[in-house]
């Protein structure tokens, strides 16, 4: 009986080898191979992107260049597949010089269910500290972009470095890694009005205590809407934090718990 169980212990030894042993050949046996598929920096179609891309139900690639385009500040880009390989560029806005459309975008785009893309810019609009915006198709083919919100630094923060994110009943929410009450950032909501325009609320100032310091990432967000990001200084160490912002209900304007 014991040989018996020592044979089934073997037996099963020799299984999971082998298993692993096929695993990790294939593992080894797998090739990714790279292809650029647009080089940034050819005239005005942008210079550096430090955002990344976002893909429409056509297979299309969105994104932002920090620099570039025909003024220098910035531009939106889509990138739309040609037959046979590669991808056509297509410039979609360009930042103005006069900075009050925003410039020098850094984060990345997001869509809503109706094909119009939202993104930030880290300086520009009305008070040179940043701007939410959107840009939306026309039937001709272009894009009209509108600023949804000039940030003012005092109050309502300053530089927006993250993307923005969308809750279930469409206000958006972001971070600026300037500004607020005590100069270290924010957490805000947009939330669009019945005329077309948006408001802006403040959910959260930081640099008062330990709640952390200098938002740049953007936020992600739960069923029950609560808000989860980090901070790259502050907190108990001073080297940063994990942060939740949890809605005080009722919130009306808040998504399905």
């Amino acid at each position: 009986m014991r040989k018996k169980r020592r044979s089934i212990v073997l037996r099963a030894t020799l299984a999971v080898f082998t298993v692993a042993l096929f695993v990790t050949s294939t593992w080894a046996a797998t090739h990714w191979s790279e292809q650029v598929r647009h080089n940034l920096g050819s005239g005005t179609d942008g210079v550096y992107s430090f955002a990344g891309l976002v893909l429409d139900a056509d297979g299309n690639l969105y994104g932002a260049t920090e620099t570039g385009g025909t003024y220098g500040r910035g531009t939106v880009f889509q990138l739309t597949p040609k037959a046979g390989d590669g991808r056509t560029e297509t410039v979609l806005y360009s930042f103005q010089p006069n900075g009050t459309d925003g410039n020098y975008p850094l984060a990345s785009l997001i869509f809503d269910a109706a094909g119009n893309l939202y993104g930030t810019t880290q300086r520009g609009g009305a008070y040179g500290f940043g701007t939410v915006f959107e840009l939306t198709p026309t039937a001709g083919g272009g894009w009209t972009e509108k600023v949804l919100h000039h940030f003012g630094y005092s109050t309502d923060g300053s530089a927006p470095f993250s993307g923005l994110i969308f809750d279930g009943v469409g206000n958006l929410y972001g971070t600026t890694f300037y500004g607020g009450t005590y100069g270290s950032g924010t957490a805000f909501e947009l939330t669009p009005t019945a005329g077309g325009d948006w408001t802006e609320q403040v959910l959260h100032s930081f640099g008062n205590s330990a709640d952390g310091s200098k938002p740049n990432a953007g936020l992600i967000i739960d069923a029950a809407s609560s808000l989860y990001g980090t901070t790259v200084f502050g907190g108990t160490y001073s080297a940063g934090t994990v942060f939740e912002l949890t809605p005080v209900y009722p919130c009306a304007r808040c998504g399905p718990r």
